[in-house]
């Protein structure tokens, strides 16, 4: 994922005030198999889809839900380990984000942030979109602000 460095590390520290704004609120916790904590992504998505739907796409920018919610909604791209010969590898697929416009903006955020942590989906040396991966790390910057502002103020709550 060919990007701007300074872009890449306002996005996670977004992500990172985010994941530790969530893990405060019971509800939004979950715990690995080893009892480490983690953000409870199911319980987010769930708390998307019953909040009020411009409570979030009206807190992001124009071009983030352009971005994000323009064309076929299929982007970022997922990794997926398929079997070949008795071996896995790994390919890379689109894979439609959710018809909620809310849990979708959250959806290719964690997917671009996912991207950075793991390595892009195309050869590095072949950007099909120059810019592209610049643009889904501000749009996925936005969106972690905008949720972390909304959990800061109690207006992103858990489903009981």
């Amino acid at each position: 994922m060919p990007a701007s460095a300074l872009r890449a590390f306002r996005l996670l520290r977004a992500f990172g005030a985010l994941e530790y704004a969530l893990k405060q609120v019971p509800g939004f916790t979950g715990a690995y198999s080893n009892g480490s904590a983690k953000v409870n992504w199911q319980a987010v998505d769930t708390a998307l889809e019953v909040m009020q739907p411009e409570r979030l796409t009206l807190a992001v920018s124009d071009s983030t839900k352009q971005k994000i919610l323009g064309g076929k909604r299929d982007r970022p791209m997922v990794q997926v380990v398929i079997v070949h010969a008795g071996h896995n590898i790994t390919s890379f697929r689109a894979e439609a984000l959710s018809a909620s416009d809310p849990k979708a903006l959250m959806q290719a955020a964690r997917r671009v942030r996912n991207n950075l942590f793991h390595g892009g989906k195309e050869d590095p040396l072949e950007e099909a979109f120059p810019g592209d991966d610049n643009e889904w790390i501000s749009a996925a910057t936005d969106v972690a602000r905008s949720v972390l502002d909304l959990v800061a103020h109690g207006l992103l709550r858990p489903v009981p």
